[in-house]
Parts: structure tokens; C-alpha cells; sequence
């Protein structure tokens, strides 16, 4: 497939005027065109405030250089947004941007955010599994809000100890709460049981961390809120995060059965809004330890936007 080589766009001091509407599918189609005056009168005012037409063109025209195709890598419908991601050829390149989708401000496929950067890959380890196979501690299917193996898609992966960690949230339609959006109580996900992963031994747990009664003023001093981690192998350790305060029904040193109840979801830590923080590690101090990537039953590898399923086994 040809597609036309890059040019280069004047840089003026006026914001560009839009011609046409972009749809989500086509913007990275726009990007390898070289459309950047479309893409960024689209944008939001907010967008226009924070980054300068200048800044935007010459941020994008050089990282857009020499890029012959990008792939979509995720999609996720989150309340009144959809946020896409892409990837270059080579996988060294990503581009993210968030639409307006039915949002109460902003008319549909608004651009009210984007970025691009440089995509840090760990083949090495991305590659490998766990010894232990797990299964997704829920009793229903949720949908990832984080979680694969680029920056883009998980805001984990540039760390050592959260690399492969998954965050989980109920949503219907789309939305991940009916209601107010400030209250814990509207969301979804809020108090539904969280269950062990695989058979194990608990060996740490902290449940008396107030949730965040405000939904988004999130505990910054507590990141991991109230948690649970067991041991199941040598080197093989689960943590799951942001427990609803009091709701967790196991104590250190209780063998657990893969399926048994922990305790409920909830919002306490440095949490958005409530969910389930999962992931795997190779010791018990999860903010110390080497994230692993998991193996669930059924080979299942889901990233964001795509459903993690009740429990497997």
C-alpha cells in the first residue's frame, strides 16, 4: 500500500479553520496524509489553550516523519469519551487521542485530547507467563480500563513493579455509572465482589484506608489504597488494590481457593473512581517487586477497552 509522502506545513499565526469532521477511525488515515491543520481545528478550546497551533504542528510533523502506516491497537468507550490508540509499523511510535462521544459540553468526535510519544518496549519480558495460571477475580465480566504492553494502553507499563497490572471497571452502554458522578454509589463496579485469582496463602493485607468519598480527589499517600496480596508459587504473587474500607474478609496466613471472596471493590487509594487493581509480581512488596505478565486460563490476553471475563476456572 503507497501512501503520500509526508509535507511540510507552513506554520502561521492563525488557528486553522475546520473543513470537514474527522471521524475517530480516520484520524490516523489524517495523520499519514499530512492533514494536521484538519486534526487540530478539531481539537477542543481547552485543547487550543494548552498546546498552541505552533507547538502542535511542529510536535507532530516531526514525530509524523518517515511513518508509513499506523495500526489501531485499542479502543475504549469510557463514559462520554472514546479514546483510540495506534501504533507505527515498527511498533516504536503511538498516537492517542480522546473524542467527545454524547458528551453534555463538547459536539461528537471533538479531539479533547492527544498525544504522541515514543513507544519503550520490553520484548524480553512481554513475551514471557506466569507458572500459575489465573483467573480473573471477578464473578462477571468487567472491562479493562488499563492494561497491555505499551504506555499508551497502560499507564503501568513504564514501571518495573506495575508493568503488566490491569485495572478493571464495570460499564453499561459505555458508562461506568448511572447517576451522580461524584458519589461511589453510582458506579458499577463500587462493592461487587472481588475473588482470588488461584489458590494460595495471604500474606499481606491493609483494609482500613478510607475511600474517596469524592469521586476523582484521589489518596496520593496511600496509592494502593486497601489490598490484598497472596502467595501461590515461588516468586508468583497477586496484589489486587483499592478495596472498599472494612469489606475484606480475609486476615494474613488464611489458605484461599481460587473463586473465594476477598472482599468488595471500592475507591480507597490513588483511584479515579472504583475499581480493581490486579497484577502479578515476583515478591510480596508489590512497590518493590518485578511486575509479571499473567497467564489466565483460556490464553486470554486482554488489553484496553476489551472485556475481562468472570471467572475462568
Amino acid at each position: 500500500m503507497s501512501f503520500t509522502s509526508p509535507r511540510y506545513v507552513k506554520v502561521t499565526s492563525t488557528d486553522p479553520v475546520p473543513n470537514y469532521l474527522i471521524h475517530p477511525d480516520r484520524l490516523a488515515n489524517e495523520l499519514i496524509q499530512c492533514n494536521y491543520e484538519q486534526i487540530y481545528s478539531q481539537t477542543s478550546q481547552s485543547f487550543k489553550d494548552e498546546v498552541p497551533w505552533n507547538k502542535f504542528l511542529n510536535v507532530v510533523q516531526s514525530f509524523n516523519d518517515s511513518v508509513q502506516q499506523y495500526h489501531a491497537v485499542a479502543e475504549l468507550k469510557h463514559n462520554d469519551t472514546l479514546r483510540k490508540v495506534w501504533r507505527d509499523e515498527l511498533n516504536t511510535r503511538g498516537v492517542m487521542a480522546v473524542f467527545a462521544e454524547k458528551h453534555m459540553k463538547y459536539p461528537d468526535y471533538t479531539i479533547l485530547a492527544m498525544q504522541v510519544r515514543r513507544l519503550q518496549l520490553y520484548p524480553a519480558t512481554d513475551q514471557i507467563r506466569t507458572q500459575t495460571i489465573f483467573s480473573p477475580p471477578i464473578e462477571q465480566d468487567w472491562q479493562v480500563i488499563w492494561g497491555g504492553t505499551n504506555a499508551l494502553i497502560n499507564h503501568h507499563y513504564d514501571y518495573d513493579n506495575q508493568r503488566y497490572a490491569y485495572d478493571l471497571i464495570i460499564t453499561h452502554n459505555g458508562s461506568s455509572f448511572e447517576g451522580d458522578p461524584q458519589q461511589n454509589e453510582s458506579y458499577y463496579a463500587y462493592c461487587k465482589p472481588v475473588v482470588a485469582p488461584a489458590n494460595g496463602i495471604v500474606v499481606k493485607v491493609v483494609s482500613d484506608i478510607k475511600d474517596n468519598k469524592v469521586v476523582g480527589k484521589m489518596n496520593e499517600k496511600h496509592p494502593a489504597g486497601n489490598y490484598v496480596v497472596i502467595r501461590h508459587a515461588d516468586k508468583e504473587y497477586s496484589m489486587l488494590g483499592h478495596f472498599r474500607k472494612s469489606s475484606i474478609t480475609v486476615k494474613v496466613d488464611d489458605q484461599v481457593q481460587r473463586g473465594q471472596k476477598l472482599g468488595a471493590c471500592g475507591n480507597s487509594g490513588n483511584s479515579s473512581e472504583p475499581h480493581i487493581h490486579f497484577q502479578v509480581m515476583d515478591e510480596a512488596d508489590w512497590s518493590r517487586s518485578t511486575s509479571l505478565p499473567v497467564r489466565f486460563a483460556s490464553d486470554i490476553s486482554p488489553v484496553q477497552g476489551e472485556v475481562m471475563p468472570g471467572s475462568l476456572l
